[in-house]
């Protein structure tokens, strides 16, 4: 019997995986801004054929929502936390009933936010591959921040508030269960 069967390691050790934020699933386990978040769900977007990935983040009483967008072989990452329509300065819900649009321009906790862009496109939830189409309206300030204005159906809006992220920002991305002892 040789020394590693008899203290029961006969196994060989698994082969160590570095794991990418692209790749994270349900149940990881990632470091950012010094927090361990855990990816709780995952949903992925098309915009007319050009497709995002989302994934929602959990640490303590915190929720975040980290999407990634690739153009040209460069992922664009974001990083938002919903905010509640009624924090935004202007009536959003009112003035896209009436006009088909949000305000061109909307500020929210003392920044000014100005309308980039406008699509439409389907959400697909990971868990049950349920859709759900929409109508997004992007806002950037003139520091980075971005704010999103969905609209979801005919009545119903949501609002998501952040900034531009770096992979480089994300560390220790662990799979389920390895941080179990």
């Amino acid at each position: 019997m040789g020394l590693k069967k008899f203290f029961g390691r006969d196994k060989e050790p698994e082969e160590y995986r570095e794991h990418r934020l692209a790749d994270m699933e349900t149940g990881f386990l990632v470091d950012h801004d010094m927090k361990t978040w855990e990816v709780r769900a995952i949903s992925s977007y098309d915009y007319d054929g050009y497709p995002t990935k989302e994934w929602e983040l959990h640490s303590a009483n915190e929720v975040g929502f980290l999407e990634q967008s690739v153009e040209d072989g460069q992922a664009e990452w974001t990083l938002t936390t919903r905010i509640e329509l009624n924090e935004i300065e202007e009536d959003v819900v009112a003035e896209t009933l009436a006009n088909d649009d949000p305000p061109k321009e909307i500020h929210f906790d003392g920044t000014v936010y100005k309308a980039d862009e406008m699509s439409t496109g389907i959400q697909i939830q990971s868990e049950n591959e349920s859709e759900r189409e929409f109508v997004n309206w992007s806002y950037e300030s003139d520091d980075g921040r971005v704010l999103f204005v969905n609209q979801w159906g005919e009545r119903e809006f949501t609002a998501y508030e952040g900034s531009y992220v770096e992979e480089y920002q994300f560390t220790d991305i662990l799979p389920p269960g390895s941080g179990d002892s």
